[in-house]
């Protein structure tokens, strides 16, 4: 009877300790999906063509065109779902948080779960110009990736509808893969035209 009941002791132990350590990983994944930042984006001077974000093209960045800073909105793209925008809609158009600036911040952004796309656009029209595109992750999984990828292509269909499929491909599959930490760390993560800064909350 007592060799029942000790063996009945092991079994109850390691079944509390199996829940205690499911309850703790499900707690950490939790967190991880609300961690907080603040973005900040910094957009080059101009476009890799030498050509201004916005104005009028033959003015280029100087005083008479009052309008070649972009305005810059960031996208989260999660896997299986639309691009989630943070712009400031105002009746049929779309605004920056930040018209007309090169750096804009958007304030207490939940980054997850990773891994997790980023678009910085220039809001425009007709026809939103893509400033850069970014996957942050915190791990080397890679069928993660090709979702946040396949997310990233539809992403580019909404927010780029006039360019040619070709462009928007290229869009999602350049989109560079940095770890989560390295942007987090104090240091800017540079892309192609522009860098960012991620600050937690």
């Amino acid at each position: 009877m007592s060799g029942i009941l000790k063996r009945l002791g092991v079994i109850v132990a390691v079944a509390l300790f199996a829940s205690s350590l499911a309850q703790a990983q499900q707690q950490k994944q939790e967190q991880k999906q609300e961690q907080r930042f603040d973005i900040t984006v910094t957009a080059d001077a101009t476009k890799t063509n030498g050509s201004p974000w916005d104005g009028v093209p033959g003015l280029g960045n100087s005083k008479l065109n009052l309008n070649a800073a972009p305005d810059i909105a960031v996208c989260l793209v999660r896997a299986h779902a639309k691009p989630d925008c943070l712009w400031r809609p105002q009746g049929p158009r779309l605004l920056s948080k930040c018209q007309n600036a090169w750096t804009c911040r958007f304030d207490n952004v939940a980054l997850g779960p990773l891994p997790i796309g980023l678009v910085f656009v220039d809001i425009d029209a007709r026809n939103h110009d893509i400033i850069d595109v970014a996957i942050l992750t915190d791990n080397n999984d890679a069928k993660a990736t090709d979702d946040i990828r396949d997310s990233l292509r539809v992403a580019m269909t909404v927010l780029t509808p006039q360019r040619s499929e070709n462009t928007q491909e290229h869009l999602a599959r350049d989109a560079k893969l940095l770890a989560l930490s390295d942007c987090a760390s104090g240091k800017p993560c540079r892309l192609t035209q522009s860098q960012f800064t991620l600050t937690k909350r």
